[in-house]
C-alpha cells in the first residue's frame, strides 16, 4: 500500500467533500499535533509548522517538525509512541502509517479512518 492509495481508502469509507466537512476535523487534529507533538515538546521545535491542505486528499494536514538536534534516532520513536497515545483515533476502522526514512529526515505520511471521522498527514521530520 502507498499514500497514493489514501483518497481511494477515503472514498471506499464514504469520505468525500461532498459528505464529510473535513474542516472541523482538520483543525482539531491541528489542536491535537500542536499539543502533542510540539507544545512543550522535548523532541520538537516550536518553529514547527501546522498547514491544512484539504485539495491534497493524500495529506490534508502537512506538518514541519523541527527537531532540536537533528536526531531522527529519538525523533520517529517519539512521533510514534505521541501517535498510538494521543493522536490516532481509539477505534479505527483502517489506519496507515507509512515511514520513508533518509539519512538527514523521515516522512511518516498517514491515513485513520473511524466510524464517523477521517484525515490523512503528511509529517516531514527534520
Amino acid at each position: 500500500m502507498s499514500f497514493s492509495d489514501f483518497p481511494a481508502l477515503l472514498l471506499e469509507h464514504g469520505f468525500t467533500p461532498e459528505t464529510y466537512e473535513f474542516e472541523s476535523t482538520s483543525l482539531g487534529f491541528q489542536h491535537e499535533i500542536y499539543n502533542a507533538l510540539i507544545h512543550h515538546s522535548p523532541v520538537f521545535r516550536e518553529q514547527s509548522r501546522i498547514r491544512e491542505q484539504l485539495d491534497v486528499p493524500g495529506e490534508m494536514i502537512r506538518c514541519d517538525l523541527f527537531t532540536y538536534a537533528g536526531d531522527l534516532k529519538t525523533a520517529v520513536p517519539f512521533f510514534y509512541r505521541q501517535w498510538f497515545e494521543e493522536l490516532r483515533y481509539e477505534n479505527p476502522l483502517r489506519e496507515v502509517l507509512i515511514l520513508d526514512r533518509a539519512h538527514h529526515s523521515a516522512q511518516i505520511r498517514a491515513l485513520t479512518i473511524s466510524q464517523c471521522n477521517a484525515m490523512t498527514f503528511r509529517f516531514n521530520i527534520k
